[in-house]
């Protein structure tokens, strides 16, 4: 057994050695000039990751070899849509997006009643409905279009064109423009505005269309239809009594809204509308970062720690974004000092142990997520500071493989 356990790990090392070469080769006939416009990656950093991947780079190796991996497995996978299985929206038309609220229960009491907020705690039955398809959908996308930008195979391009034209274009499997019935509470008559946030799940889907422009089989048609598609979810954000109650929200929601919204209309070319968010930023980050660096909307939660470090992930996200139409946000500073690097700095010494967190916190926070803040931290203030943080977290995590690959650190870093 073990003979064979040998030769397979064996067999798999060979494999994935015959991928790297071919990317090798692929990189070094892939023009050097025509780096894609990406939003939330750096088209041009991409001929320096095949660089560093023909090198050997090991972070770089690592993150393509896991890439590759769940591509190979999304080539033996359903195209995942909105319309095949599950339970209908109230709007009874299979193409809206229905998904059941995270923290909310049967209520003990009277088990066939409404469902009441267990603040922190997932109900797994939420997976049954949408959420578990989109998250299917984005899994295969930001998987197979990596994999063919860094290895040249088409399958995995071809792949993804089926798997985005099932999601937001194909007229008998395509999900409407909305998140309506996004997080329902059951047994609860009312639209949750927090469905907005789980679109943000997918905000990597646009910079793979982005690198799926260069491929012949994504027409020029298919891509005009997506960025008209995201124009229109983007209205419906700005519109719709739900969207509107959203952007309303004074916590982490609101500053994930604007960053979603930001992000569609960038793609969907509505650059007024992105700009527009924009210009409400400083108040937003005024009102959420206290004199002393805490997010006071985050410390009512039950792991106040997470979700302040979630709602710094969002300002920074919007301020990166922001810079695609020559925004600021990261020298943003109110008169009595209020400012995102405020809030990130405030939250070292808790986050590496230094001080004990002196508010509610369910559980331990997510070294994952802290590392996601301080990657994105090093790339917005362009600081080395928050990459050294980022290599002192224990066990040393580093954000998924497409944000290595997509966007990475400077080099050296």
């Amino acid at each position: 057994m073990n003979t064979l356990l040998k030769l397979r790990f064996h067999y798999l090392s060979l494999s994935f050695s015959l991928i790297l070469s071919t990317a090798f080769a692929f990189a070094q006939d892939s023009e050097p000039n025509a780096a894609p416009s990406l939003l939330l990656g750096q088209g041009d950093q991409l001929p320096r990751v095949k660089v560093g991947l023909a090198a050997g780079n090991p972070h770089l190796v690592a993150a393509l070899k896991e890439i590759v991996e769940d591509a190979d497995a999304a080539l033996e996978q359903a195209v995942a849509n909105v319309v095949d299985e599950g339970a209908l929206p109230p709007s009874g038309d299979p193409h809206d997006y229905y998904s059941y609220s995270p923290y909310w229960w049967p209520n003990p009491e009277n088990p066939d009643g409404p469902y009441i907020w267990r603040d922190g705690e997932v109900n797994p039955d939420r997976n049954t409905s949408d959420v578990s398809r989109i998250e299917a959908m984005v899994a295969r996308v930001t998987s197979l279009v990596p994999a063919w930008h860094f290895t040249g195979d088409e399958r995995y391009a071809k792949s993804a064109v089926e798997q985005l034209r099932a999601w937001f274009l194909d007229p008998a499997t395509k999900m409407n423009p909305n998140v309506q019935f996004g997080q329902k509470r059951r047994g609860h008559n009312y639209n949750s505005p927090s469905g907005v946030l789980e679109a943000w799940r997918m905000r990597w889907v646009i910079d793979c269309a982005i690198l799926l422009e260069s491929f012949p089989g994504w027409t020029e048609e298919d891509a005009n239809a997506l960025r008209s598609w995201f124009s229109q979810f983007a209205t419906w954000m700005v519109e719709s009594p739900t969207g509107i109650e959203e952007s309303m929200q004074p916590n982490n929601h609101g500053s994930w809204y604007n960053a979603q919204l930001i992000l569609y209309a960038l793609y969907g070319e509505n650059f007024d509308l992105a700009r527009k968010q924009l210009d409400g930023m400083p108040a937003r980050i005024f009102s959420q970062v206290f004199i002393d660096g805490r997010q006071p909307q985050e410390l009512i939660r039950t792991r106040s720690l997470n979700y302040s470090i979630y709602n710094a992930r969002a300002l920074i996200t919007v301020a990166r974004l922001g810079r695609h139409l020559d925004y600021d946000l990261f020298a943003y500073r109110s008169l009595e000092g209020r400012s995102i690097r405020l809030a990130v700095d405030y939250m070292t010494p808790f986050i590496f142990g230094e001080k004990e967190w002196p508010i509610m916190q369910l559980r331990p926070h997510s070294n994952e997520s802290a590392a996601q803040l301080y990657w994105n931290a090093a790339k917005g203030f362009q600081d080395r500071e928050y990459a050294n943080l980022l290599r002192k977290l224990p066990e040393s995590p580093l954000p998924s493989s497409i944000v290595q690959l997509l966007d990475p650190l400077p080099e050296g870093w």
